[in-house]
């Protein structure tokens, strides 16, 4: 998050009067430091961070810059609470996020307040862990019991290496463990995986340990999900649910599901959910390529390596312990939707740059790992961004927070993922798009054989839906994509990654 520019008092001004309280605006009346203050500390500090704006009020249509009335005591009270481990637990203030500008005579105070890491969550204040409070849409709440822990499993990921006490191997699913065992095999087979007995082989991947106190062997939770009976993973894990639904052609309910909550062939553990549906997930791609692929623009094998990693990031960093959302991988036209419980252990920024890896179930990941399944660790975001990117098709979309991480991703071409756009629209979307340069009207009009005011008009539809933007003014004008952050950050990857390749 880039913190505006308070150089320019007029700017800054103009900023102030005109934003709104949102999830990471916060404005207060002060006369010194509101008791207020501190929920909304602890709200951004557990959530994405923001800025809490002293000395305005909120106003409509526009806000008031009332100052704040002893700045100096404001100051001195902020730091010396900061500094104060009775009141909050955790400093997520430092002098250069603090400023206090003059605008019309009155004292403003800026406190941008960063958020914390997940291990020093949940921050609260006052030496009470209730004092916790969470922002969600444009106000500060308290967090709930259940909220309260899932940040105590964030701050200590890596649950699932922990033993299930009272379960031997004997409650996994043989059927499984062999098909596991077998593939393994076949990617190592100098180690004789297949020669050893189930017991030796969960012993040596790390599924199972021997407890050097007793020399008994123990089993990991995160084995148990993985290659488990279903009704012994529902003992350890009573909301452990996962769903797979297809939905293509538009229809109001789904044409094929995978859950475990219908009789089956197999036991729904992590691994048989992950081969079943990666393998309906490839053949689904296969026909849609087959079937359009004027519309297709990445090629099939990028995109297959796209989706293997989406819904492996889906299962090896879900919370499973949790009990809403449960899993839900969807396929509609065109585009795939991962929904899992729990939030993302890494920033979104640190996911779609990569180099960054916060597993929150180590074990799980490492059992796709010796499959040969799981990208390199902390570089599967970089993979679905920029496959994405080259390809031409929609930025993926990705949600994270304390109680779900929400993950979209498409497989037509950028104009084909607004479906609303008349056809000419798309047609003028798609010539900008690869254009190296901006475009002027006529230059377009000369690429499709549009009259002049046809383009003109697609072009101010598509500039009010934010998909492109004017550069210049008057007869200069040219337009362009409108990037997000995500495409920004994306590109540059890309441009490194070039630069790598012909070092």
């Amino acid at each position: 998050m880039e913190q505006p520019n308070f150089k320019n008092i007029d700017t800054l001004k103009d900023w102030i009067i005109n934003v709104h309280e949102k999830d990471i605006i916060e404005m207060k009346k002060a006369q010194e430091l509101p008791v207020s203050f501190w929920e909304t500390y602890s709200a951004f500090s557990n959530t994405s961070g923001g800025w809490v704006l002293l000395g305005v009020m909120e106003g409509n249509p526009m806000n008031i810059i009332q100052g704040v009335g002893n700045i100096t005591k404001t100051q001195m009270n902020l730091w010396d609470m900061l500094s104060n481990p009775n009141k909050v637990n955790y400093r997520g203030v430092d002098n250069e996020d603090v400023q206090v500008v003059k605008i019309d005579g009155a004292e403003v105070m800026i406190v941008y307040v960063k958020e914390a890491p997940e291990s020093m969550k949940p921050v609260y204040f006052n030496g009470k862990r209730e004092n916790t409070f969470i922002r969600t849409g444009d106000g500060d709440r308290r967090a709930t019991k259940q909220e309260l822990e899932a940040f105590e499993r964030n701050a200590m990921p890596c649950h699932d290496s922990l033993p299930v006490e009272h379960f031997t191997i004997d409650d996994l699913d043989m059927d499984s463990v062999i098909t596991y065992k077998e593939k393994v095999n076949k990617r190592f087979p100098k180690k004789k995986y297949i020669e050893m007995s189930n017991q030796d082989f969960l012993i040596e991947i790390g599924a199972c340990f021997v407890d050097r106190v007793s020399g008994e062997v123990k089993l990991r939770r995160g084995a148990l999900l993985f290659l488990g009976q279903e009704r012994t993973i529902k003992e350890v894990y009573p909301h452990y649910h996962l769903d797979y639904f297809n939905r293509k052609g538009y229809n109001p309910r789904w044409i094929d599901r995978v859950s475990d909550d219908e009789p089956g062939d197999y036991e729904m553990n992590i691994f048989n959910f992950y081969s079943i549906v990666y393998e309906k997930m490839k053949m689904l791609l296969k026909e849609s390529f087959e079937l359009d692929e004027g519309q297709i623009r990445m090629p099939l094998s990028d995109f297959d390596e796209v989706l293997r990693e989406c819904l492996i990031n889906c299962l090896a960093h879900a919370d499973y312990v949790q009990a809403y959302p449960s899993i839900k991988i969807e396929v509609f036209d065109g585009w795939f939707h991962f929904l899992n419980p729990g939030k993302m252990l890494v920033s979104l920024q640190q996911f779609r740059t990569g180099g960054d890896s916060r597993p929150r179930n180590e074990i799980i990941m490492k059992m796709f790992r010796w499959l040969g399944a799981s990208e390199r660790q902390g570089y599967g975001g970089p993979l679905i961004y920029t496959t994405t990117a080259s390809g031409g098709v929609h930025t993926p979309e990705i949600y994270t927070d304390i109680e779900k991480t929400d993950l979209r991703i498409w497989n037509i071409d950028f104009a084909d993922s607004y479906p609303e756009l008349d056809e000419e629209a798309k047609i003028i979307l798609r010539v900008i798009l690869k254009s190296d340069m901006p475009m002027s009207v006529s230059k377009i009009r000369e690429e499709i054989g549009l009259s002049d005011y046809k383009v003109r008009k697609w072009l101010d539809i598509l500039d009010e839906k934010k998909l492109v933007q004017k550069i210049g003014n008057g007869p200069t004008t040219k337009y362009a994509i409108r990037e997000t952050a995500d495409e920004k950050i994306t590109q540059l990857q890309i441009a490194l990654n070039n630069l790598k390749t012909k070092e």
